[in-house]
């Protein structure tokens, strides 16, 4: 997935801030990175992360979210085990899918921490094999290692290859809104603000070497979304309501397309004390605001022109 510098701007300033751009595949760049910096604790998010993409480009998933979770591991593990201290006062936490576990029947079951995985496409298969690389890291030199699970995400700045952005922004410009199938695969959706206050809760009060699942309990069918999407994006733009309903379209499903994931998160819940803030109307209201506002933003990361542009700013940083 590209990134998108212009998401910094709030942040590029700040005193405890720093960009380095460098591939996590680079174990030598990385690893004297973890040294200049003296890293002692790592949240580890970079992943390629689109299922159609994945269909298309499989290597390239693999050797970002495999190779580059164990270059980032390995390096780690050389730096850590140089200190005198060694594994103490560190932490590894890596962020995984709900996607691993394959896909729920309509039957009300939920993933929980101990659900078998069952990676149905090439992204959640290379996310699969790195939560086991996480996992061995910890079973086999002692790493103090976590894993989150979480289920889809919505909210600001999200790059506009997912679906809620991707069609928030068709249905202001009347573009089609191709749904797959009959749009009846359920999907489970948390607010952004959500998961990074369990991101930041499980970093510093988790339990080394436990897996916790972080999800809304907020279960919706793509379709349904979909409706609710041009209810919103109509009503905020003055326009009649269901005027835009037209613009759905189905097109063929995609290859592996797992009908239900539905996290269950009372484990974090019940040893963390963290449950999501929004409910999903709250929250798909605010989101389809902050698009709606920030079209410049929109323009940008859709461009292209941003990389160049964002590239030349960090130069030399």
């Amino acid at each position: 997935m590209p990134v998108s510098f212009a998401n910094l701007k709030d942040i590029e300033n700040k005193p405890n801030y720093k960009f380095v751009k460098m591939d996590i595949c680079d174990f030598e760049g990385v690893l004297k990175l973890m040294q200049d910096e003296k890293v002692d604790g790592i949240i580890h998010l970079a992943a390629e992360s689109h299922v159609d993409r994945s269909i298309k480009d499989p290597f390239t998933f693999a050797k970002t979210n495999v190779m580059g979770t164990l270059s980032l591991l390995q390096a780690a593990k050389a730096y850590w085990e140089s200190l005198p201290e060694k594994y103490e006062g560190k932490r590894f936490y890596h962020i995984s899918t709900d996607e691993v576990y394959g896909a729920l029947k309509m039957d009300g079951t939920l993933f929980t921490e101990e659900t078998k995985y069952q990676p149905h496409s090439p992204y959640s298969a290379a996310k699969a094999s790195s939560d086991h690389f996480v996992r061995a890291f910890h079973d086999t030199f002692g790493m103090p290692t976590i894993v989150t699970n979480c289920s889809n995400n919505y909210g600001p700045y999200q790059f506009p290859e997912k679906l809620i952005p991707l069609f928030i922004n068709n249905i202001r410009h009347r573009k089609p809104l191709p749904v797959y199938g009959k749009g009846e695969n359920i999907r489970d959706w948390l607010y952004v603000e959500d998961h990074a206050r369990a991101i930041d809760l499980i970093f510093h009060e988790g339990k080394v070497a436990e897996t916790y699942n972080i999800g809304g309990f907020n279960e919706w069918k793509n379709i349904d979304i979909i409706k609710v999407l041009i209810a919103t994006v109509d009503r905020l733009l003055g326009r009649p309501e269901g005027a835009d309903l037209d613009l759905i379209t189905y097109v063929t499903d995609r290859a592996g397309h797992d009908l239900r994931y539905a996290i269950d998160s009372r484990k974090l819940q019940r040893e963390l004390g963290w449950e999501p803030s929004l409910q999903f109307e709250e929250g798909i209201e605010k989101t389809v605001r902050w698009y709606l506002e920030n079209q410049e933003w929109m323009d940008n990361v859709t461009s292209g022109d941003y990389q160049k542009y964002y590239e030349e700013m960090y130069k030399g940083r």
